[in-house]
């Protein structure tokens, strides 16, 4: 009986860096007389509850059951703004306690790796839904034997207000603890190695072609290599058919994919391309997105750990593939909008080893739209103003890709077609950035937030006809919500204390920025939705009839505050480059 076999390219990035170090500081042989260091988890400047609560409480059981033992408090490092302190602490404690990581987002370093090679052993706790999170995070930073320890994520989330609970949370875990401070290393904990995988091409045979298909797509399932949905075989002919589509060599690296640093050449690129149903006209594109995420000086970490990127196009190639930017541009139904940000979570998955049953939503739901992830293309044909690539600086002939993190969207303008007024649409964009509106305050908890408006045709077309500019619009925007006592009139003055006190009346502040009082009110007043107008994009696409949408971070991706960038700008853009079979892009 004749057999069906499909060949396949290993789709899997070769680890820029496999090597795995073993633990080597031994153990305590008792707790009494000793200091402990009690690292609690924050973000950015804000500690949290729970994990404040739970020290407390262990640190009053470590004392009244170990005689003479001191306790050293601080705040974790692992906040991705955060200082990297470890030689500090290890100087000052004979082993550390790090946690509670429960449900968020952090930094790509991790706390227990750093003080394991500073000299002190210890134990980090997390949530036991976020174990295998912790574990990959402590395999990324090359020690994956660090101890850890486990808390019931409800019964945590639970008692974080509430001491009693939190003292059965304390009870329950203490003696792991204890004995992850105590207990003498192992040999496999000691152990160092490589971390090996089989990169060779891959053969699955079967009577028919469904069946050989389908073993191969257990294949991708067993080993973290796509979605979750079906996917194309990379094949060695699709993926020479793929590479038709760039004047790159295969073994051209591009640059290096979190969450484990695989190493993404123009061939893995192709491979995960295949895989995700595209051409070869579109390679290019997704290399240059890419090219963008992957940059030193982007915070790639985060968008492959929870935060979805936000991906935006501009320049002719978006018209020459015919790239959908009118109605439904983030909907289903367009192959290339589909495919190109697919392939570029494909590339996240298999080239950076990005198992999505562990980096999707840490603690949370997870979130649909990173399937395709947002891909913004814009539509220039309807703008009133000059291209977004054009506006950065870059030639009416080049097309760029540029990237940002994402942490929240609103849709901001009513329906065109709506008998909405042209001042309402404005508004109603404007208020987003107002003080009690939107996502304003981001500019008082990080120094680099970041605000991305996509404006439908007719409102930035209603804009440009009331004599705004793409710049002059940002500055509007600053204008209408800078919240600073020298430029108010007396009367804006008083009646911003009259908000006060009514929002103190209610409860407390109703905006989202830190709680202003009425005494606040005074000479040096200065609060602002945005700190510099290149801190604000804007850019046209979808139809005449839709909605504008607003999408924000906190810290941008390239800002200062991004963990690990060195050469901050307000945005990461690239120029599309090696295109083969398209008139842009080469």
């Amino acid at each position: 009986m004749s057999k069906v076999s499909i060949e396949i390219m290993e789709p899997k990035g070769k680890l820029l860096d496999p090597g795995r170090e073993g633990l080597s500081n031994p153990r305590l042989d008792t707790l009494k007389g000793k200091t402990i260091a009690l690292m609690a988890i924050h973000v950015d400047s804000l500690v949290m509850l729970g994990s404040i609560l739970f020290f407390d409480i262990l640190e009053e059981k470590l004392k009244a059951r170990y005689e003479g033992l001191q306790v050293y408090r601080c705040l974790s490092f692992g906040s991705p703004a955060s200082v990297v302190n470890a030689d500090e602490i290890a100087s000052r404690c004979d082993a550390w306690v790090e946690g509670v990581k429960e449900a968020i987002t952090q930094g790509k370093r991790d706390v227990g790796v750093f003080m394991e090679r500073a000299g002190r052993p210890g134990v980090s706790i997390c949530s036991e839904v976020l174990l295998r999170s912790k574990q990959e995070l402590q395999d990324l930073n090359g020690m994956p034997a660090v101890r850890l320890a486990t808390v019931p994520a409800v019964d945590y989330c639970a008692a974080k207000r509430d001491r009693a609970l939190m003292e059965k949370v304390v009870d329950a875990v203490f003696d792991d603890i204890v004995e992850a401070l105590t207990k003498p290393l192992t040999e496999e904990e000691k152990r160092s190695y490589i971390k090996e995988y089989d990169y060779s091409n891959k053969t699955f045979t079967g009577g028919t072609y469904h069946e050989a298909y389908e073993k191969f797509l257990d294949y991708c399932a067993a080993n973290a290599l796509t979605d979750g949905l079906p996917v194309v075989p990379p094949t060695p002919e699709n993926v020479a058919w793929m590479m038709t589509g760039t004047t790159y060599d295969r073994d051209r690296v591009i640059g290096y994919m979190y969450p484990k640093r695989g190493v993404a050449t123009v061939e893995k690129i192709a491979e995960c391309a295949v895989m995700a149903g595209a051409k070869p006209e579109w390679l290019p594109v997704i290399i240059g997105i890419i090219d963008v995420i992957t940059d030193p000086n982007f915070n790639q970490f985060h968008i492959v750990n929870e935060i979805l990127p936000m991906i935006f196009i501009s320049g002719p190639i978006v018209k020459e593939l015919g790239i959908n930017n009118t109605t439904g541009y983030l909907a289903p139904g367009y192959r290339i909008n589909s495919t190109i940000g697919r392939a570029v979570l494909l590339c996240m998955i298999s080239i950076g080893w990005r198992d999505m049953t562990v980096y999707a939503s840490p603690g949370g739901p997870g979130q649909p739209a990173a399937y395709c992830n947002y891909l913004i293309p814009e539509n220039q044909d309807e703008s009133p103003w000059i291209t977004w690539a054009e506006h950065c600086g870059f030639g009416p002939e080049e097309s760029i890709i540029t990237a940002c993190e994402l942490n929240g969207t609103s849709s901001v303008a009513g329906e065109c077609m709506s008998n909405t007024s042209f001042e309402d649409r404005l508004n109603a964009i404007t208020s987003r950035f107002a003080r009690k509106g939107g996502t304003y305050g981001f500019s008082e908890v990080a120094d680099n937030p970041r605000y991305m408006i996509v404006l439908h045709p007719t409102l930035a077309r209603q804009l440009a006809d009331h004599g705004f500019t793409r710049e002059t619009f940002v500055q509007y925007l600053y204008d209408k919500n800078v919240v600073d006592y020298e430029r108010m009139t007396e009367e804006e003055r008083e009646q911003l204390i009259r908000d006060l006190e009514d929002e103190l009346a209610m409860g407390g502040s109703m905006s989202r920025m830190r709680a202003l009082t009425p005494e606040d009110v005074k000479p040096g007043l200065h609060l602002e939705p945005f700190h510099t107008n290149d801190q604000v994009l804007v850019m046209v696409s979808g139809s005449g009839a839709g909605n504008s949408v607003m999408y924000s971070a906190m810290t941008g991706s390239s800002a200062p505050h991004a963990e690990d960038v060195k050469e901050p700008r307000p945005w990461m853009s690239k120029v599309i480059r090696g295109a083969a079979l398209t008139r842009y892009g080469r």
